[in-house]
């Protein structure tokens, strides 16, 4: 019996350029670039890797036990926490805020294509004993395919996109006198000079049906028409082996997935919130304020030379902005990290809390004197973002921390 493939939508996956294979939790999932939507009315001769959004395909075997979509999203979590830890720019996550994938009825002669805005007849004639016959009218086509408008517009569509294809090579003969603007030139020159990653129509629909060779680190898409344009896509291998704490994962794919910088940041705060309690039972310390309690959790989490690290591996530029004061939205500002601190876990604790602070309450004064806010979507929100790593770093070990004390889980 043949394996069963799930597709799962993504966010903040365009562009991605590459392959991610990931195994370890007892199912492969391969994250690729794709065309979404199923054009056919929209149908491109060409599309750039870059532009392209990257979709989740989980293999389920044969012998494998069936997963709910609930199942389904935690494993992806799981493995794009993983990934996440060690590309750190990546903010792949299955938190979708506007889907793009449809459920057609079965029962429903009409699917949806171009983005659910094209209604297309399909008619399956050799396994729907319901069908008597389907014939064209005016043309001789040939409707085997049961996506019918596909067998009409096809042959357009194929020609198309080899005359597009052969332009690509297509050179006129030029003279021109050179300026003080621009060089002078003369002979013959391409009337296009295409960049990396362009694919064909044929090439991009090709993702799709992509295979994974584990051994190998190149995926190779031939083009239709000439060597010269196949595309190369690298691998990324990814094991993963723990399943990690699905509510603290909750609030870091927000943080990741947040364009608002003041939730973003919140998200993240909210991982390391999840032990204000606890961490002070677990290192038998005393802390009796928020602001004492998210300085155990620091020092449960890292120390010093932890954080020390991990400030002087980010560039000289941010490091600067942390070395500020942090503008509000008052009068008020916050005052800098001290990243010369001899005690860090003290400096980086008092640091995010008073930026926690600002970003929570919106008293004008606090027992009669101004208070630092932050505006939503001000320019001095977007001040905020110097904190984002070393918050999202912060619960990255937080939710590790977690799973090393036992709260993971065990299976899906």
């Amino acid at each position: 019996m043949a394996s069963r493939i799930i597709s799962f939508q993504l966010s903040n996956a365009e562009g991605l350029e590459k392959i991610i294979f990931f195994e370890g939790l007892g199912y492969d999932l391969v994250i690729h670039p794709t065309i979404h939507g199923e054009p056919i009315l929209t149908s491109q001769a060409f599309y750039y890797l870059k532009n392209l959004d990257s979709i989740a395909k989980l293999r389920i075997n044969h012998n494998q036990e069936n997963l709910d979509e609930y199942q389904i999203e935690y494993l992806i979590d799981n493995y794009l926490f993983e990934y996440s830890t060690n590309n750190f720019d990546s903010k792949i996550t299955t938190k979708v805020p506007e889907p793009t994938f449809w459920r057609d009825s079965v029962h429903n002669i009409y699917h949806r294509y171009d983005q659910a805005n094209t209604e297309a007849l399909i008619i399956d004639k050799y396994n729907d004993s319901s069908v008597m016959s389907i014939e064209s009218i005016d043309k001789n086509v040939d409707l085997s395919d049961w996506c019918i408008p596909k067998n009409f517009t096809m042959p357009i569509i194929d020609d198309y996109v080899k005359k597009m294809q052969a332009l690509l090579n297509e050179k006129v003969m030029l003279m021109m006198m050179p300026s003080s603007e621009k060089d002078g030139y003369m002979g013959k020159i391409r009337i296009f000079e295409s960049g990396d990653g362009l694919l064909d129509l044929y090439q991009a629909e090709s993702l799709d049906n992509i295979r994974i060779d584990k051994n190998k680190d190149v995926y190779v898409i031939n083009s239709t028409f000439s060597s010269g344009y196949d595309v190369y896509l690298p691998i990324d291998k990814v094991e993963c082996t723990n399943l990690y704490n699905p509510l603290l994962l909750s609030y870091y794919f927000s943080g990741l997935n947040d364009k608002n910088i003041l939730n973003s940041f919140l998200s993240f705060y909210n991982v390391l919130e999840y032990y204000f309690e606890e961490a002070p039972r677990l290192k038998g310390m005393t802390a009796r304020t928020e602001r004492e309690q998210l300085k155990v959790v620091l020092d449960l989490l890292t120390n010093h030379s932890g954080i020390d690290s991990f400030i002087n591996s980010e560039d000289n530029e941010e490091k600067e902005k942390m070395a500020n004061n942090i503008s509000t939205s008052s009068s008020v500002h916050i005052d800098r990290l001290d990243i010369e601190s001899s005690d860090l876990v003290s400096a980086l604790s008092t640091w995010l809390y008073d930026i926690r602070c600002a970003i929570v309450h919106s008293k004008k004064t606090r027992r009669g004197n101004t208070t630092a806010i932050f505006e939503p979507y001000s320019s001095e929100a977007d001040n905020v973002k110097v904190s984002l790593p070393i918050i999202r770093w912060l619960s990255i070990l937080c939710i590790k921390k977690d799973h090393f004390l036992g709260n993971g889980r065990s299976s899906l």
